[in-house]
């Protein structure tokens, strides 16, 4: 049995199958414009749940990224205040080998003394040095000046906490980036005490505690060197870390332009000949529609 065609199921037909092709030159025309194959989640569900992870990941990433510059910022002047400290160091130790030289008389160590003094206030500035607003040697207390010099300047006082302040670096990784006062100042060697000794033993031209004091401010220099040591080895490490969150930066910018990204040339091409097609089938369908009933009955 022999289907009937009739004019108004071709008329359907024709218009349908135009709607399919113009449908495609939308899409194509869409890509073209916006540079981008998947404009919605509907174009390719695949490929935009990959891209939504990409971004997901990227986001993460520059969270993490974030921490370490500020934190680099912050432990950059915690290093630089180190640094301060072995010159300022050096100096005191100079004073003192000065000072336990027998040929010093009474009033030549009081003058020593007073350089001493003067060091002692630069340490404390030191001690309370600032980065952002945020004391750097206060421990988590960063709002807190963490060094106090008593009224007779006879002590230093610590008033920060001991507490590490760690900022994340991964999904399961962390770093600490302050160094809390106590072990650097007031750990094994005290360096406010040694300064206040050796002030007070040139005063009253002690010689031979002034001797004595030459090895404890050797033994300080150590006690801050190593901890700057220990400090340097986590810069390198977030140094490290942001070096590999960068190429991972790039590496996911490039998965996320392969998933959403048009290929210009092939979207040309098939848009072009998709054009062609539709000529073809508008032409075809003006062809096949214009016979009318009059034309059957003759």
């Amino acid at each position: 049995m022999v289907s009937r065609i009739t004019t108004a199921m071709m008329s359907s037909q024709v218009l349908a199958n135009t709607q399919e092709t113009l449908r495609r030159m939308a899409t194509y025309q869409e890509q073209l414009s916006s540079g981008k194959k998947v404009n919605q989640v509907s174009d390719d569900p695949s490929a935009a749940k990959s891209a939504m992870g990409y971004r997901s990941e990227l986001k993460a990433d520059a969270k993490y990224l974030d921490n370490i510059q500020k934190a680099l910022s912050f432990m950059g002047a915690s290093d630089s205040t180190f640094s301060e400290m072995s010159n300022t160091i050096d100096q005191v130790k100079q004073l003192a080998i000065q000072g336990a030289n027998g040929s010093q008389d009474a009033a030549s160590r009081r003058a020593l003394a007073t350089s001493v003094d003067s060091l002692l206030t630069r340490m404390v500035d030191l001690a309370n040095t600032e980065q952002d607003g945020r004391f750097v040697f206060a421990g988590t207390a960063t709002q807190t000046k963490p060094f106090q010099v008593a009224s007779d300047r006879s002590r230093v006082d610590y008033i920060g906490n001991l507490d590490t302040f760690e900022v994340k670096i991964g999904a399961s990784a962390s770093v600490a980036v302050n160094q809390n006062g106590y072990d650097l100042f007031k750990g094994t060697n005290d360096i406010f005490s040694a300064l206040v000794t050796l002030r007070d033993a040139l005063t009253s031209n002690d010689a031979q505690t002034i001797s004595g004091l030459v090895s404890t401010i050797d033994g300080i220099h150590n006690q801050v060197n190593n901890l700057q040591g220990g400090m340097g080895g986590r810069v390198s490490r977030l140094e490290l870390t942001q070096s590999q969150l960068e190429n991972a930066k790039v590496f996911l910018g490039s998965l996320i332009s392969q998933a959403e990204d048009v290929d210009l040339p092939d979207t040309i091409s098939k848009m072009q000949l998709t054009q062609v097609a539709l000529e073809a089938g508008l032409q075809a369908g003006a062809k096949s529609l214009q016979p009318s009933l009059l034309d059957f009955l003759r």
